[in-house]
């Protein structure tokens, strides 16, 4: 379309459907309220079994009509097409900034976090590093994302350090305190 594949132009219409339903109604705000707390949404009226419903229809969806569109790009359908995507989509999911706690996140990290995957994918083929390692050097990758998402809960919690090491860097010389 207009020298565009047409898997870029369904990606961008659904990207912009969903921006609008996650960010401009109440069912995105309900969402979003769900994901972060179940029983908080559930006393505020919001109904989290029909929101869950529903999110899992649209997911449902989304997930065929990716599945649709990987069949027209390999022109075959098979089971095994889409084998291994998964690392690929926690990846970018979690890169992209949205917490595996739930009640966080954003279309823009997400898609950030595709694209960077991608480059990922792209640089490690370039680079001539062999495929048994990609998933390896994904996975050091989520590791760092969630550590650094714990942190940054851990930091802006308020919370005060109280574990055996921040015990025994803290000791005075000649003060002896038990473990």
């Amino acid at each position: 379309l207009f020298g565009i594949p047409f898997s870029v132009c369904i990606l961008v219409i659904v990207a912009l459907i969903s921006f609008w339903l996650l960010n401009r109604t109440t069912f995105g705000r309900q969402v979003y309220a769900v994901g972060g707390n179940k029983e908080a949404s559930n006393l505020s009226g919001v109904s989290s079994r029909r929101i869950t419903t529903v999110s899992y229809a649209i997911s449902g969806f989304t997930a065929a009509l990716a599945g649709i569109v990987l069949a027209s790009m390999n022109q075959q359908a098979i089971a095994k097409a889409a084998q291994g995507y998964e690392n690929d989509v926690l990846t970018a999911i979690v890169v992209g900034g949205t917490s595996l706690m739930g009640g966080e996140g954003s279309l823009q990290g997400a898609m950030f976090g595709a694209l960077l995957v991608g480059m990922i994918n792209n640089g490690l083929r370039l680079l001539g590093v062999p495929s048994t390692y990609h998933s390896v050097v994904k996975g050091i990758v989520i590791i760092v994302a969630v550590a650094a998402d714990a942190y940054g809960r851990y930091k802006n919690s308020g919370l005060k350090r109280s574990g055996v090491l921040t015990r025994i860097f803290n000791r005075k010389e000649g003060s002896v305190k038990p473990i």
